[in-house]
């Protein structure tokens, strides 16, 4: 069975992504904070748990999905075992968590999850970890400290929807002036407002998807054969084009376009997967040809249909 391995972030400087670590950050309690933009798929995201501490990730733009999952009983040591290999087998995914902007995925400490073999989709995310070991836990009193693990530990669930005008500049600033090396208690005292927002979010209900957005949504999966301009959907809401835009991606995080996309892969991955070929998946989820398909699908699965296809054909397990 899989195991799932302890993670530590390396620094890291690319031009779509950046990783701080304490080295770099002078924060008490603050192991890494990082963030990633790409407009195209990157590779997925094995099992894998932090040591003694949460991971709170929040997207800036777009829609990332990770998994949870439980470890098994550890299995027997063994003289021709390594230390890796020891670690403790993985019970099947417990949840599929879609998150959007606004929305807060939070892994509890010694949590393990991933991206359960799917590649992480284009988008920009911010995440960072906050160790519960230590005394100290961004300059906060050691009382405060403990107050704060204790209100981050009740967090009921794993995705908590909150106000991105509100948490994200939180999170933008903040990372600007870790990266720019500026004043840490500042840092962390933008991190210490953003993690009380989001305990007090979730503690309310979250926000239902309004009625005319979910009409929409409901007429793009019941019509994922058919064209799906802008006009249609926002007619569908009956909304105006601008206003739809607007509302859909506020409530949903991302553009309509995107999410009408990301859908029909889906789709298409469940129909190539039956074994239709390339270019009628194309024509069925009325693409202009199977070229334009096909670069789409990369753009959402890291693979040309072709790929998935075999893929699927010579695994034993489904891509899940």
């Amino acid at each position: 069975m899989e195991a799932a391995e302890s993670w530590r972030d390396v620094p890291t400087r690319e031009k779509n992504r950046i990783i701080l670590t304490e080295k770099e950050l002078h924060i008490p309690g603050l192991r890494m904070f990082g963030h990633h933009l790409s407009y195209n798929a990157t590779a997925s995201l094995n099992w894998h748990y932090h040591e003694n501490a949460f991971e709170f990730s929040m997207p800036a733009q777009g829609t990332f999905t990770f998994s949870t999952r439980q470890k098994g009983p550890a299995p027997t040591k063994s003289p021709s075992r390594s230390a890796r290999q020891e670690d403790q087998a993985l019970l099947p995914p417990q949840e599929t968590l879609p998150f959007s902007g606004g929305e807060v995925f939070v892994s509890r400490p010694n949590e393990v999850h991933g991206t359960n073999r799917r590649p992480i989709n284009g988008g920009e995310l911010y995440w960072f970890q906050l160790d519960t070991a230590g005394k100290d836990l961004l300059f906060l009193s050691p009382k405060a400290g403990r107050a704060l693990k204790h209100s981050l530990l009740a967090i009921p669930g794993h995705v908590v929807k909150t106000d991105i005008k509100k948490t994200l500049p939180l999170l933008e600033q903040a990372f600007s002036r870790a990266l720019a090396g500026e004043d840490p208690y500042f840092t962390a005292a933008l991190l210490q407002y953003f993690l009380h927002l989001t305990v007090q979010y979730s503690r309310q209900e979250s926000s239902p998807v309004s009625p005319d957005i979910q009409a929409a949504l409901t007429f793009i999966r019941e019509n994922l054969t058919k064209e799906l301009p802008l006009e249609l959907l926002a007619e569908t809401a009956m909304l105006s084009c601008s206003q739809f835009k607007q509302k859909f991606k506020k409530q949903l995080g991302v553009s309509p376009r995107h999410y009408v996309n990301q859908q029909k892969i889906e789709y298409a991955k469940s129909l190539l997967a039956q074994g239709r070929s390339v270019t009628e998946t194309a024509m069925l989820l009325n693409f202009s040809d199977s070229s334009y398909f096909s670069t789409v699908f990369k753009k959402y699965t890291l693979f040309t249909p072709r790929e998935y296809r075999a893929m699927m054909r010579d695994s034993r397990l489904p891509l899940e």
